[in-house]
């Protein structure tokens, strides 16, 4: 696996903050107000009621309509939350490091049930907004190239975990600083670093 550069970073960074409407902070501020919001495998409407329009700013639904998408969750309630007790409860204070796609895949391939389509985009996003230290998301637009999550999941893991461990306290280094600079907060405990930094590495490798 290809370790990150340091350039393809820098080059993700700057594509992050001038060529997106996307939060300068990096997302730090939401992934604060996710955690606050985790249901903990309780999936009931009230919570969906808050997390559908999220999915929907992050054009996670496309083709399906929002109706379309909260019909699959009703059907599949039941297995999301054993799911969620199975594979994310056990694992949901590690990271991306701590733990292999085995451990984790039968949440998101029963979330993939709700918007059943062969992108990855909605499960990375749904998964990444309830575990985002597990889960990365994936974006067709800033990173592409991956058919299913699972290979995206191990190209994420296995980026940062070529990566020398200097070059990664460097980066986190780097992160923190541009996170606390850009946004009114200072960088939240949960913080998804490993995944944001490899996500913007492979953002710079596609845009370089």
């Amino acid at each position: 696996m290809k370790p990150i550069d340091r350039h393809e970073f820098s080059v993700g960074v700057q594509w992050w903050l001038t060529k997106t409407g996307w939060p300068r902070d990096f997302h730090n501020a939401d992934y604060e107000v996710l955690a606050t919001q985790n249901p903990d495998g309780a999936f009931q409407d009230g919570w969906w009621a808050g997390f559908l329009p999220r999915l929907s700013a992050w054009r996670a639904l496309r083709p399906f309509s929002r109706a379309e998408v909260t019909a699959l969750l009703a059907a599949n309630r039941d297995d999301l939350t054993r799911a969620w007790q199975q594979a994310c409860g056990p694992v949901k204070d590690k990271d991306i490091t701590g733990v292999t796609w085995d451990q984790v895949r039968a949440f998101p391939e029963v979330v993939a049930r709700l918007k059943p389509t062969t992108s990855p985009v909605f499960p990375s996003k749904f998964c990444h907004f309830l575990l985002p230290r597990v889960f990365p998301v994936f974006d067709n637009l800033a990173v592409g190239g991956s058919s299913t999550y699972e290979r995206y999941f191990n190209l994420i893991k296995g980026t940062w975990e070529a990566t020398s461990a200097d070059l990664q306290a460097s980066l986190i280094a780097e992160l923190t600083q541009r996170v606390e600079s850009n946004g009114p907060e200072p960088l939240y405990a949960g913080f998804p670093m490993a995944t944001k930094i490899a996500e913007l590495a492979l953002i710079g490798r596609k845009h370089a």
